[in-house]
Parts: C-alpha cells; structure tokens; sequence
C-alpha cells in the first residue's frame, strides 16, 4: 500500500508528431505538465519524451521504459498533455492503462479535464474515440503524401540497415553498413544459425541503424527483406530493379527456403490481457480481487479460470472456488448489452456524463471570460465612437480608443490560440453518438468486449450462486466494496434486479448462473427493463 506522500509522486509524458508538430509543442506540454502537478501538489520525479514519434503506434522507446517503470513503484500518477498523447488507438491506450493500473499507478490529462466520476470513464472513452477518428485523418492525409513520394521510389520510413537516403529521398548504397548486410546474409546461406550470426557481429563491434547490439528480432526483419534484391515496395506498389541491390536473387531464394524450414509457430499462451475482467472482479467471500489463470484437465483440455487471490494464496482463508471464464463473462456482457440496447438508459448516461463534463471543463469558462471581456471592449469602442460622432474629440480620447483597441487585438488573439489549442468542441451528441456506436459493436470481437468492460464495468463481485454487478453512471470513481454491495442487497439504498441465464433450461450451471445485478444511479438505484 503507498503512503500520501507517495500518492503525489509523478511522472511527465511527452511526444510530438514529425507530420504536425515542432520542437515547441514538447516545451509546450512539459510547461503546462509542471503548471498542472504544481496545483495539484505533485512532485516530479521523472519526464519521459519521444520526439518525432507517432501516436498510430505504442510501440515508443520512452513510452514503454515508462510502463516498465511502474512496476518499480516510485510514482503513482502519470501526467500527459491530452488522450491522444497515450495513444490514438482504443484498444492500445486501454491496454497501457491497465498496465500501469496494475501497479497502482493512474493517468492524468492535463488539457481534458475528466471528472473524478464513474462519467468520466465514460467521457474518456469518448474522447478515445475522438482522438482515434482524428488520428486515422491525419494518417489518411499523411499517406496520401507518402504515396505520392512512393510513386517516386522514394524512402517512406526508416532507412533499413546497408541504405542511406540519397539527396533525391531515394535508396542508396551505405559504404559501411552495405558489408554487415551482405555477411549476414552469407553466414545464413551457408547453415550459420541466427544465435550464431548475431554473437559474432556483436564481437565485431557491428551495430543495428539504431546503434545497438543485434537480437534475436533484428535479423529476421533484414533476412525477408526485399529490398535487398532491388525490389521496391509500398501499398500497392511494387518495382523491381528500383533500389540498387544488395543480395543477389539465389542467395536471397536460398535464405527464404531456410527461413521456412527453421520456422516454428510458436504456441499460445494465455496471458492476464486475455482475462477481460482482470480488476473488475472480486469475490464476494472475502472482497479479493480475482484473476485469471490457466490449467489442464485429465483430458489434456485446456481451462480457463478466475480464482480468488486469497484462496490461491490461503485455501481455507477464504473457500470460494474458481469459475471458468468462459462461463462467467457472458453473463457480463448480456448484463452490458442489456444496457445499450435501453434508449431511455443511454439518454440518462450522456445526459449525465455532459453535464460533468460541462462542470469541468474550466477551458470553457475562459472562453467564456474572454468573450465577455471582449463584449465589454466592443461596448467600451461604441461609447467613444458616440463622443466624436458627438463632436467630442481629443487626444485623452484617442489614447484610450488606442488602448481598447489593442486590449480587443490581444484577447482575441488570445480566444483564437484557446480555441485552437482546445482542438473540437465535445457535445451531447458526440457522447450519443459514441454510445450507439458501442451498441452497434461485434460483441463477439475480443476488443471490443474488453472495452464494454472497461467503460461500463465497475465492479462484479462472484458468489456461489449469483452475480452482483455495478455499473459506471452515478455517484464517485472509486471501485464499490464488498461491505457496500452487502448492504445494498440488504436494502440499504439500492433496488436490485436478478434474471436467470439458463433460458429456462434447467442445468448443472443454474446453482450459480444465477445473477444480481446492482445498478448505481446517484446516491440511489432503479431497475431497468
């Protein structure tokens, strides 16, 4: 458990887009992350920055040595400029979330102001999907220009190691690093293997374009690629001879045919990102948190379990047994689909999660401030026109139609900086919109069940015999306890609904497939139909 002064440790992240943006908009966002922390009573303790890199992939040196570091536990809130500064894709931004949220670590925006609310979950997913829409674009407008310049044999990304870019952008031959190709290449052809190859160019002091040691990842990418026999590739675009080559083409077919008889599909493996409802779930024994693991029956057939930390680590602390959770998720998410296929319901959520965000959203009011200021200049400038058209002219007059007028220039400069600066403007209707998008979602896709949880979901608590579930619209953020959902089920301020799962159909699973849903609306709950 972390102390306060723990608490209020936190790091900065920060990254800009070579395509959008420059040098200032990483100043920019560290400047306005210290002036965030500094209200909010953080400490600094480290910034993180990857310059020129895009938001379309998570795949950032500083970004990912940031999820690393929270497992080390030395801070406990991460700040960013905005959503899409984490990422631009929802199923990715969700995943890193989740990573640092394993360790007690949070995400704070310091341009988007989420309200500390189960409507802010909702709000954020919003605001994901926004980001994502803008992101795609950006890359539809980006790669319009790149297959302009592919069209010309021009190099579209990173420089591949045996290449520079010539002064027209095209390939062309690198001196120095040509030689390291062409070895890897021949010590593969003749039956060296990729352990083999890359301990000796690492002897030898060779370096990948990155300036770093080879792996066991470096070499696959070179030993596939075409554009070492002159081949030049993009989209749907394909020329040979178009790059000076470097491999001629029987060594390069030798190498192929060995790469596929080296290959092994190496086998799945379960892993806790597979278990959608990894800290939404709890016992309703003891209130552990429970979580996914995996085991094989007598049969040799795989299963899939949430078990009850406390039982995993004490059997007779707590007696609840695991559930299989291929059993248990679908009941979750009917529970979630339920809820957006009721009209009225949705109507009831964005209502709510607009007027957070309209309560929170301090960057409108100072819009707000500046057009009044600005309404109060206009008024000021038509009174002094109405003195001279008066006849009253004189130069105390003139200065002070001097000083509206630059106070006028300078705030509406100022609202225009604002205005694009808070990028669009969210509505009810975007939230709507988002929600129905939601209930349109192929259910039966991984991510999108893992993102209905992750929006909706607040806490599940699993019994011998039902379900208790709540659900992210009313009252604060926080995650409800086991001794809350006791009382609520005792009467105590909830209203509670229970619905069998078994279609009628009696079976060996009706002992507890059978459900409690607690719904929380404000300080109260109703039922839904």
């Amino acid at each position: 458990m972390k102390t306060e002064s723990q608490r209020k440790l936190a790091v900065v992240y920060a990254r800009y887009s070579s395509h959008s943006q420059g040098e200032q908009s990483i100043e920019g966002q560290i400047a306005a992350a210290r002036k965030y922390a500094d209200a909010k009573g953080y400490t600094i303790v480290h910034e993180y920055i990857d310059r020129a890199i895009s938001g379309r992939t998570d795949n950032r040196d500083a970004f990912q040595q940031m999820l690393s570091d929270c497992a080390k536990k030395q801070f406990s809130v991460i700040i960013v400029w905005k959503v899409d500064r984490f990422g631009r894709n929802r199923e990715e931004i969700t995943f890193n979330k989740y990573r640092a949220k394993k360790h007690d670590v949070r995400v704070e925006y310091v341009a988007e102001n989420l309200p500390d609310s189960p409507e802010g979950v909702i709000l954020e997913s919003v605001l994901e999907g926004m980001a994502e829409y803008y992101s795609l674009q950006l890359a539809q407008n980006v790669r319009r220009g790149m297959l302009e310049s592919a069209k010309k044999h021009r190099a579209t990304g990173k420089m591949p190691l045996g290449y520079q870019k010539a002064k027209d952008g095209t390939y062309e031959v690198d001196p120095d690093t040509a030689p390291i190709v062409q070895l890897i290449f021949e010590k593969y052809a003749s039956g060296s293997t990729m352990a083999e190859i890359i301990k000796y160019l690492n002897e030898q002091g060779y370096r990948t374009t990155k300036g770093k040691p080879f792996t066991k990842n470096s070499l696959p990418r070179i030993l596939s690629s075409e554009k070492y026999i002159g081949v030049y590739t993009y989209d749907q675009i394909r020329d040979e001879n178009a790059i000076p080559p470097l491999i001629d083409k029987e060594t390069f077919a030798t190498v192929q045919e060995l790469l596929k008889t080296n290959r092994r599909m190496p086998s799945h493996r379960w892993s806790y990102t597979d278990f959608i409802l990894t800290g939404k779930l709890f016992c309703g024994h003891c209130g552990s948190p429970m979580f996914g693991e995996s085991g094989t029956g007598k049969m040799g057939v795989k299963y899939n379990y949430y078990t009850c930390q406390q039982h995993r680590k004490k059997p007779t602390a707590c007696r609840k047994k695991s559930v299989r959770y291929d059993l248990i998720e679908p009941l979750v998410l009917n529970e979630i689909r339920s809820i957006l296929c009721n009209d009225d319901l949705l109507e009831f959520i964005a209502e709510n999660t607009w007027q957070y965000y309209l309560a929170q959203d301090t960057e409108q009011e100072q819009i707000r401030a500046m057009q009044k200021q600005l309404s109060d200049i206009d008024t000021g400038i038509s009174n002094l026109v109405r003195s001279i058209e008066a006849g009253l002219f004189n130069s105390a007059i003139k200065a002070r139609m001097d000083e509206l007028e630059a106070q006028k220039m300078a705030i509406t400069k100022a609202l225009a900086d604002k205005e694009l600066e808070r990028g669009f403007k969210l509505t009810k209707d975007h939230i709507l919109y988002f929600l129905g998008r939601m209930k349109d979602m192929d259910i039966r896709d991984r991510e999108c069940q893992r993102r209905l949880v992750e929006t909706f979901v607040n806490a599940i608590f699993v019994y011998d015999d039902h379900l208790t579930l709540t659900f992210n619209y009313g009252g604060d953020s926080r995650t409800i306890t086991l001794s809350e959902i006791t009382d609520a089920v005792a009467g105590a301020g909830f209203v509670c609904r229970a619905q069998c799962f078994t279609n009628g159909e009696p079976s060996e699973l009706s002992r507890y497939l059978f459900t409690r849903t607690v719904l929380r609306l404000g300080s109260s709950a109703v039922n839904y139909k």
